[in-house]
C-alpha cells in the first residue's frame, strides 16, 4: 500500500497577515514615541519642567537666604563688637644687636618706638630707654641721639608721658618754659615749615633758597627741609649728634668727613691751620659747615639716614625734648667753667646722653638772620662772649664763606631716608 507523507508550511496568506500586522505595530510605536505627544517629547516636556521648578526653587531659597544673612548681620552688628586684629609687635630694643642690615623700628622697655637706621647699631650701655637717651653708631664709631618727637612715656605706668613737637621755639629767660613760635607740622597742616616765621625779629628757617634783604648768599639753607620733616614725621624722631664735630678725613670741602664722637679740644685759630684728626672742628664757616655735615653719608647705600647741618627745629626741639625728661630749664643752662676749648664730653654738660649744646663751641645751624649782614645763625652755650651764653642762645655772623671763628663749630643730625 503506498504512504502518503503530508506536508505542512506556511502559506502565503499567512505570511502577508503577518507583515501586515507587524507594519501597523511598527507604526503605532512609531508614533507613540516620536510623534509631538510622543513619548520622547514628553520627556523632554517633563525634564523642562522639572528643571525650570528647581531653578525657581533655588532662587526663591537664595532670596530667603539673603533675608536671613540681612537680618542676622544686623542682629550681629548691633548686639556684638568685633574686636581688631592684635597689631604685631615691634621687636624689643634690647633684643637688638649688632649693626643693622635694614632700618629696623623697635621698642623700649616703657613702650617708646625708635628707628634704627641700617648700618648702624645701639650702644646699650649708654641707654636702654627713649628718656635716658637712646644712642646708636656707625662702624667708625660715630654716635648719635634719638629725639622722640610725638608722645614719650617715661615709665611704665602709662600715664606718664609728654608729648613733644617738632617746632621752633623761643625759652623763657627764668624757667626756660618753651613757646612754640612755628611747628613744623600740624595733622591739619602738614607742610607749617614752608611759612616764613621770624622769632627775636631776625630768625627764620628758609625751605628754598631766597634772598630777602638783597644780599648775595652768604648762608646755607638746609639739604632738604621737606625731606627732614617727613621722615620726622613719619618715623617719630631724628637724630641728633652726641659731640660736637671732629674732623675725620679728607683734603678739601669737597670730600671732608666729620666724626661725631670724643675729640680734642685743641684750638685752630684760623681755617687754614693744619686739620688733625679726632681734633674738633672749629674755624670753619657755616657755608663749609653744612657742606662737610652732608659729605658724612653722602650718596652712602650702606646707610639708611640722610645727614645734614642741624636746623632750628632739630636745635630747639632737642631743647624741647631734654628738658620733658627731667633737665629743668636746661634752655638757660650756662655752664662757663672753661676759657678755652676742651675736649668733647669733658665738661659735665651732658643731658640724655648728648654733650655740650650748652658749653664749649658754638654750633653753625641753616638758620638766617636779617641782622644786617650778619646771615649766618649759630647757637648754644659759649664762654667766649658777653661772659659766656645759654643753651637756646641764638646769635649770627657775617660769612661771606671764608669767614671763620675759633669759637664757632657745629654739629650733624641725621634723619630716616624716605622714598623720593
Amino acid at each position: 500500500m503506498k504512504s502518503i507523507r503530508e506536508k505542512r508550511g506556511i502559506t502565503l496568506i499567512a505570511l502577508a497577515v503577518t507583515i501586515v500586522v507587524i507594519l501597523i505595530l511598527a507604526g503605532v510605536t512609531i508614533d507613540a514615541v516620536f510623534s509631538e505627544d510622543g513619548i520622547i517629547n514628553k520627556a523632554k516636556e517633563a525634564a523642562n519642567s522639572m528643571n525650570n521648578a528647581v531653578a525657581n526653587d533655588q532662587a526663591e531659597l537664595n532670596s530667603l537666604l539673603e533675608e536671613l544673612n540681612e537680618i542676622m548681620n544686623s542682629e550681629w552688628e548691633s548686639n556684638i563688637e568685633i574686636p581688631d586684629p592684635e597689631p604685631e609687635e615691634p621687636p624689643k630694643l634690647e633684643d637688638t644687636t649688632g649693626i643693622q642690615d635694614e632700618t629696623v623700628t623697635v621698642e623700649d622697655e616703657y613702650g617708646n618706638k625708635v628707628t634704627i637706621p641700617k648700618g648702624f647699631e645701639v650702644v646699650e650701655e649708654e641707654g636702654t630707654t627713649v628718656p635716658e637717651g637712646i644712642v646708636i653708631q656707625d662702624v667708625n664709631g660715630n654716635q648719635f641721639v634719638w629725639i622722640p618727637v610725638g608722645r614719650v612715656y617715661k615709665d611704665n605706668t602709662g600715664t606718664n608721658y609728654s608729648d613733644i613737637q617738632l617746632g621752633r621755639y623761643t625759652f623763657d629767660t627764668n624757667n626756660g618754659t618753651p613757646t612754640p613760635v612755628q611747628l613744623a607740622y600740624t595733622e591739619e597742616s602738614p607742610e607749617n615749615y614752608k611759612q616764613l616765621v621770624t622769632i627775636d625779629s631776625y630768625y627764620q628757617e628758609y625751605a628754598t633758597r631766597s634772598n630777602p634783604d638783597g644780599n648775595t648768599y652768604l648762608n646755607t639753607i638746609a639739604k632738604d627741609l621737606g625731606k627732614f620733616v617727613d621722615s620726622v614725621r613719619n618715623n617719630g624722631g631724628y637724630y641728633l649728634a652726641r659731640y660736637e664735630a671732629s674732623y675725620g678725613s679728607g683734603s678739601s670741602v669737597a670730600d671732608y668727613k666729620p666724626f661725631s664722637k670724643v675729640s680734642i679740644g685743641t684750638i685752630r685759630t684760623d681755617s687754614s691751620a693744619t686739620l688733625t684728626q679726632g681734633t674738633l672742628w672749629n674755624c670753619v664757616s657755616q657755608i663749609d659747615a653744612a657742606k662737610i655735615s652732608r659729605n658724612m653719608y653722602n650718596n652712602d647705600s650702606n646707610v639708611g639716614v640722610e645727614s645734614d647741618l642741624a636746623n632750628s627745629y632739630a636745635w630747639d626741639t632737642a631743647i624741647v625734648f631734654i628738658q620733658e625728661m627731667g633737665n629743668t630749664n636746661y634752655a638757660n643752662n650756662k655752664q662757663c667753667v672753661q676759657d678755652s676749648i676742651s675736649n668733647t664730653g669733658t665738661l659735665g654738660d651732658e643731658v640724655c646722653n648728648v654733650n655740650d649744646m650748652a658749653t664749649n663751641c658754638y654750633d653753625w645751624t641753616t638758620e638766617y638772620s636779617f641782622n644786617g649782614e650778619n646771615n649766618c645763625v649759630f647757637r648754644g652755650g659759649s664762654p667766649f662772649i658777653l661772659g659766656g651764653t645759654n643753651t637756646a642762645h641764638r646769635n649770627s655772623w657775617n660769612n661771606q664763606n671764608t669767614n671763620t671763628h675759633s669759637f664757632v663749630g657745629f654739629r650733624v643730625i641725621l634723619y630716616l631716608k624716605i622714598s623720593s
